[in-house]
């Protein structure tokens, strides 16, 4: 045990703490990422109307977006290991926010789909680059609790979204409220570009004992470690690969119910206005922000404790996933609007124990192919998003959304399938390693 009379340590040795500005950057460019390509969901009746179009040119325009954000997951990824993240992610944050300002700018159709497309091909590098700027910056066993603090920003994003445009939309409209959302992007990419290094040894503020902590494991990516060539054939024969590709695709597809669809189904199936469809909607995705932290440090914990992914990483995200469908269950059989949504809030508050274990295993079966497995990951998720999107308006068949719940429900089953099949030990494209769990970061 510690005596208290002994001497505290100098100012000098202790670390400082520039790991944790990075986090924190990272969590908000999510956050204003989020902002921008969910801003269409609360806006979506209004647009509809303003541009004279129906349900599905909507869904298609929204939709759009992930389309290419999904095909485009494996060049930003690649791009973004041979360029770095400092270099890439300023490109593609500075490139999305501008095709923002272009949404706002669309009189037709075409040009929203257009400019809501690029968008989607930007955003694509935001998670690979900044999963590989965690897995640099962080030790091994602080992977799950910064996965889920991005994957808390995210969701956010979506809450900020609905609140300000169930607020701002009806003084701004939604011209002037997309090109406001779009002007944080612009801005945090100059400051990043200044500020960031792509390794702790090269930022002027970080210190030897940060140097240290962060270098505590030996699963920390080190410059002389990234391969001259990929690996193709064995990633992308990899069953595991295909399995977390699989349930990515169910796991984010079914998510974009709450963020991109929910408003409209609260005013068409529960007889909500615009203003009280948005406020509802926040509701479950502040309840994913509180989540996703809790579930990132109890994989952690559970990682520490058990020193098994299986336990840690699939066990973890398969009961969040059976805990979170009950909920949803008896949320859509309850009529009060306000019981509902405390149901499904409660659902979306336990799914999201699943996020921060499936970015932490991407990193933690990766080894050198970060960007690129993470990315193929992140491409899986935003075609079922892509699909969803699109697809679930052409299920509803007038005020009737039955259809879509039942294929939102079914996502779920085959995510827990998937996750089931698993094996989440060894490392994609190399041969099968033994797992060891690295000491704690103090």
């Amino acid at each position: 045990m510690k005596n208290l009379a002994d001497p505290v340590p100098p100012l000098a040795e202790r670390p400082t703490c520039v790991r944790h500005l990075v986090l924190a950057a990272l969590c908000f460019i999510a956050a204003v990422g989020y902002i921008q390509r969910n801003s269409a969901g609360g806006a979506e009746t209004t647009i509809r109307a303003d541009l004279h179009v129906m349900r599905d040119d909507t869904g298609n325009a929204m939709g759009v977006f992930f389309l290419p954000y999904a095909l485009c997951q494996v060049p930003s990824g690649w791009l973004a290991q041979r360029w770095g993240g400092r270099r890439a992610l300023t490109i593609y944050a500075a490139g999305w926010s501008l095709m923002m300002a272009l949404t706002a700018a669309a009189t037709n159709l075409p040009v929203l789909i257009g400019a809501r497309g690029l968008m989607g091909a930007f955003q694509a590098g935001i998670f690979p680059c900044s999963t590989m700027i965690l897995a640099s910056w962080y030790p091994a066993t602080r992977r799950g609790f910064t996965s889920a603090m991005l994957n808390s920003f995210m969701l956010i994003g979506s809450v900020i979204a609905s609140w300000l445009t169930a607020q701002l939309i009806g003084p701004l409209g939604w011209r002037w409220l997309f090109l406001l959302y779009a002007v944080p992007g612009l801005a945090w990419a100059v400051w990043f570009a200044v500020w960031f290094r792509n390794r702790p040894q090269e930022h002027p503020a970080v210190n030897a004992a940060e140097l240290a902590l962060i270098s505590s494991d030996e699963n920390v990516p080190k410059k002389s470690t990234v391969p001259s060539s990929v690996p193709w054939l064995a990633i992308f024969l990899s069953m595991s690969l295909w399995l977390i590709c699989l349930q990515q695709f169910c796991r984010a597809g079914a998510l974009r119910f709450f963020d991109m669809w929910l408003p409209t189904y609260l005013q068409e199936a529960r007889g909500q206005s615009v203003m009280m469809a948005n406020y509802w909607t926040s509701l479950p995705l502040l309840a994913g922000v509180l989540g996703g932290p809790l579930g990132g440090l109890l994989s952690d914990f559970v990682l520490m404790r058990t020193h098994s992914r299986r336990a840690a990483r699939q066990g973890v995200t398969i009961g969040s996933i059976v805990i979170a469908l009950i909920f949803y269950g008896l949320a859509f059989q309850v009529a009060d609007v306000r019981g509902a949504m405390l149901l499904a809030s409660l659902g979306v508050c336990i799914w999201t124990f699943s996020s921060p274990c499936a970015y932490a295993l991407a990193m933690d079966v990766s080894g050198r192919n970060l960007g690129v497995i993470f990315a193929t990951m992140n491409m899986a998720g935003n075609l079922g998003a892509w699909a969803f999107t699109t697809f679930l308006p052409r299920l509803v068949d007038g005020k009737n959304w039955d259809y879509a719940l039942l294929v939102f429900a079914a996502m779920h089953v085959l995510a827990i399938v998937c996750w089931l099949l698993l094996n989440p030990n060894g490392t994609i494209g190399e041969r099968a390693e033994t797992v060891s769990c690295p000491k704690s970061e103090s």
